[in-house]
């Protein structure tokens, strides 16, 4: 893996856009249950999918930063809130009137007794998560920041958290699960460490299989710290 322009690799792009479009999603989930306005959904959207990321690139000197260097961020970010509202725009206006639309609505409606807000913030949190962990370590291994294992992690968590932390702040959310209780950064921080001393140690040819295994990894010990309901130490 060649770590002179990683940040400009196809697959790369690939992952962040992946965590960018999860990110989204879990702004969008939030703003459909709480009645947020198309402005506010999009805000919701945007804060956890580039805000951590334009902090980690300004703090790595990166120029420009990403979401002016990869357009595609930002351009996700918007189609992702604009075909939600499409789709659930129809839905609703589907229900109850398109009979040939009915089981779909019907399907819809199940869903969402089903599978409560709060699972599907995980789920999408999850693959953001894992997405911006490994890029964020990645971007600290580029750009030079010494020392890896020190910068490696603490990208990782401002990559992956940051962005959601100021989610919640713009929410008025006086809970802020992230700073008070949830097993969440500290995911991005244990797998942080593991991924950069993975990248630094072992040979570039299972590089792309250490960068995978972060990704399963760092998504599967999210859900599952959920299903448990293991909670962060506290102060």
């Amino acid at each position: 893996m060649n770590f002179d322009s990683v940040v400009h690799a196809w697959w790369f792009v690939g992952l962040d856009v992946v965590g960018t479009v999860a990110f989204a999603l879990s702004g969008i989930t939030i703003a459909r249950s709480e009645s947020y306005s198309l402005f506010g959904a999009f805000v919701l959207a945007a804060l956890p999918a580039v805000g951590g990321g334009l902090v980690m690139d300004l703090i790595a000197g990166r120029a420009p930063v990403g979401i002016i260097d990869q357009p595609s961020y930002m351009l996700s970010i918007i189609l992702v809130v604009v075909a939600a509202r499409l789709v659930l725009a129809f839905i609703d206006y589907a229900r109850g009137r398109l009979l040939f639309f009915f089981d779909l609505a019907y399907l819809y409606v199940r869903a969402q007794q089903t599978i409560t807000t709060r699972t599907l913030l995980v789920l999408f949190d999850s693959i953001g998560l894992a997405s911006f962990t490994v890029t964020g370590v990645l971007t600290a291994i580029q750009f030079d920041c010494r020392p890896y294992l020190v910068w490696g992690p603490v990208f990782a968590v401002l990559n992956a958290a940051f962005g959601t932390i100021l989610r919640d702040v713009f929410r008025a959310d006086a809970h802020n699960p992230i700073m008070k209780g949830s097993f969440y950064a500290e995911i991005a921080a244990i797998w942080g460490v593991l991924l950069t001393a993975a990248l630094l140690l072992l040979p570039p040819s299972t590089h792309p299989w250490i960068v995978l295994g972060a990704l399963l990894g760092a998504s599967a010990l999210r859900m599952a710290i959920y299903r448990l309901g293991i909670r962060a130490p506290m102060f």
